[in-house]
């Protein structure tokens, strides 16, 4: 089966989505399948991967964050598709590389791939919901931004199904009317990410990066540097346990505000930002190391660090919005109140007073019996592209 994606969201300095992308590389080289993947970059070049490639359009740079471009109006993406021949058409975009995959026709007259939009990302929430929620209902906003729900109906209407990766996600795209919505649920690298790698030298000389001793408490947060995440919400919370207990947070990752992130953390000399970790190894070496993650985004339409942190024994603070929500599970998390600091700072505290050990090991089983593996996604979708192609 030929696959072409059209992935604006990729990038190679990325984080979820060039993860993603790189297992379905490796799913399909294991699967008999061939994915090519179409990506705006700063030149025009290809990488062959066993399962495929990715090709790159010269493509201007997304201002908000110079590590991704975006895709202009006069790019060669219909060419490219035509020449890859698919029997399936991804547009992994709500953007403009949506509108470019889910209308194309083959100039040649050749047969019709079947056409599925795959949404990664939920831009209400991303933005909206970040920005406003503290003036407004959620309600309320969703009810202001109808004029976008509009939008992506028209865009999902375009193609043959609307893909996602959690039930969560499905059930509101669904109550909005997005076209034929289903959910394959991601999984996680089991093998990769695992309770095997806890290195104590290693939570040592993290704590240390903290100004801390191996006898406090080493608390973790994972992802972009973005106003979703919402990282000054949880240094806030760190600081009033601190009150109560001596606790550090290392914090890794990069982004558009990382100026921010810097200085929201100068004050606290037990805040360490380590930047962006490129070596998956090392990244779950520190998440099987470190005694908790402490999550921010009420944004998630998966939560891919969260699973890949209960994966590797980490228990999880979580809040109650989004998909990361629906990780929860009382032996190995806690939940609070999304965006709300004294509600964070008292899930850590309730969550630093338990058995961390216990709490460890019930998220690892967790992981294994609920999530699954990567590769169990990828046979589950690439089934029903089988099922489904015209």
């Amino acid at each position: 089966m030929k696959i072409v994606e059209v992935a604006e969201f990729y990038s190679l300095q990325g984080g979820g989505v060039k993860t993603y992308t790189h297992q379905k590389l490796e799913a399909c080289a294991s699967l008999g399948h061939s994915t090519t993947i179409i990506a705006p970059g700063k030149s025009n070049k290809e990488i062959i991967y066993p399962g495929g490639k990715i090709i790159f359009v010269k493509s201007p740079v997304l201002f908000l964050d110079p590590r991704y471009h975006f895709f202009s109006k006069n790019s060669n993406i219909n060419v490219l598709i035509e020449n890859e021949n698919p029997d399936v058409l991804v547009g992994a975009s709500p953007w403009n590389g949506g509108w470019i995959a889910g209308n194309w026709v083959s100039s040649k007259g050749g047969r019709k791939p079947l056409k599925i939009l795959f949404m990664h990302t939920d831009p209400v929430a991303v933005y909206a919901y970040t920005f406003f929620e503290k003036f407004l209902s959620l309600k309320k906003i969703d009810y202001i931004f109808y004029f976008f729900w509009k939008y992506l109906v028209r865009l999902s209407n375009i193609y043959d199904a609307t893909i996602v990766g959690s039930p969560w996600l499905a059930k509101r795209f669904s109550s909005y009317k997005l076209h034929n919505v289903h959910s394959i649920p991601f999984g996680v690298e089991l093998s990769h990410f695992n309770s095997t790698r806890r290195d104590t030298f290693l939570r040592q000389s993290i704590l240390q990066k903290c100004n801390l001793t191996s006898n406090d408490i080493l608390a973790l947060s994972v992802g972009r540097h973005h106003p979703e995440k919402r990282l000054k919400m949880i240094f806030r919370a760190i600081k009033k346990v601190q009150k109560s207990m001596n606790i550090g947070l290392y914090v890794v990752g990069d982004g558009p505000i990382r100026k921010w992130v810097e200085k929201w953390s100068y004050n606290n000399p037990n805040i360490y930002i380590a930047g962006q970790e490129n070596n998956r190894d090392h990244l779950a070496d520190i998440m099987a190391s470190s005694d908790m993650l402490v999550h921010g985004s009420a944004s998630e339409t998966y939560g891919r660090v969260i699973a890949e942190s209960l994966a590797s024994g980490l228990p999880i603070i979580i809040p109650n919005k989004g998909a990361a929500s629906s990780f929860y599970g009382h032996s190995y998390s806690e939940i609070y109140r999304a965006g709300d600091t004294d509600d964070a700072a008292r899930a850590i505290i309730s969550l630093s007073k338990r058995d961390l050990e216990s709490s460890s090991k019930a998220a690892e089983k967790y992981a294994k019996e609920t999530i699954g593996s990567d590769i169990d996604h990828f046979i589950r979708l690439y089934n029903f592209f089988k099922k489904n192609i015209i």
